[in-house]
């Protein structure tokens, strides 16, 4: 019997405050990018923003909720690697997408197409995710939901993407957060609705415990979102920004003078 709560539901409300955290300091990054003039500066912001929404907003909701997951009288073990390159693709898809949005002219063209490639990378992300798991049983997805999954990454991508170009307000952004942590939920438990048992195997198992990447996970991700929240605490504000720009250009017109 397959249970998505072994350990209670205590699970769901930290995957979902973990999520709503990434994505409302990927959002808070986000803003900071598009008021950068140049885009070397844009591109790093992005790519930081990229790290907070991927990487805890998306895989670290992952993580935990695949804590709860267990099968009756069958034993679980995660590949690292797989793991590993799970978390890469979360940030990497996430990435791209806010790169494509945020270089050039924003278009509703680029949007759709940003939402696309970036919802169906999440979907790979958590389906990466699975297929890290090694277990004395087979399991399988079944096909309606694995295209349901895959809709509501795309859906969630796009409206992410949308307003990670678009909000202003902190108030507004915390809010949006919340919206985009019960969208990515709704992803990881629909895709884990579809999963089925098919029969045993013989084959040795590899890989750790869930239980064993607790502590290592927890640290990290406390590293991470420490880092984060030092970030956009420091993050200068628009009157800053404007100062900085003017003292530049006060000190690029003082150059031919000293010359």
């Amino acid at each position: 019997m397959i249970d998505h709560f072994s350990y209670g539901y205590l699970t769901l409300p930290i995957a979902f405050l973990v999520s709503m955290t990434g994505s409302a300091l990927g959002l808070l990054l986000a803003r900071h990018a598009r008021r950068q003039a140049t885009g070397g500066r844009r591109v790093l912001w992005l790519f930081l923003a990229a790290f907070a929404l991927g990487g805890t907003g998306i895989w670290v909701m992952h993580f935990v909720a695949m804590l709860g997951f267990t099968i009756t009288d069958a034993e679980l073990r995660y590949d690292p690697g797989l793991t590993v390159l799970s978390a890469l693709l979360a940030v990497a898809v996430v990435a791209c997408g806010l790169l494509i949005i945020g270089l050039g002219r924003y278009s509703t063209v680029k949007l759709l197409a940003a939402g696309l490639f970036t919802g169906v990378g999440i979907a790979a992300m958590h389906y990466t995710g699975m297929a890290a798991i090694n277990s004395n049983v087979e399991l399988r997805n079944e096909t309606g939901f694995v295209a349901a999954a895959v809709a509501i990454a795309v859906g969630a991508a796009t409206v992410s993407l949308w307003l990670a170009w678009r909000l202003e307000r902190t108030s507004s952004m915390w809010l949006a957060a919340a919206v985009m942590a019960l969208a990515v939920n709704l992803l990881h438990y629909t895709a884990m609705m579809g999963v089925r048992t098919t029969g045993t195997t013989s084959e040795p198992l590899h890989g750790a415990h869930s239980i064993d990447m607790i502590f290592p996970m927890a640290t990290l991700t406390a590293i991470v979102l420490l880092f984060l929240i030092f970030t956009v605490v420091t993050v200068p504000t628009p009157e800053e920004l404007r100062t900085e720009q003017r003292l530049a250009a006060i000190e690029q017109g003082m150059e031919p003078g000293l010359r």
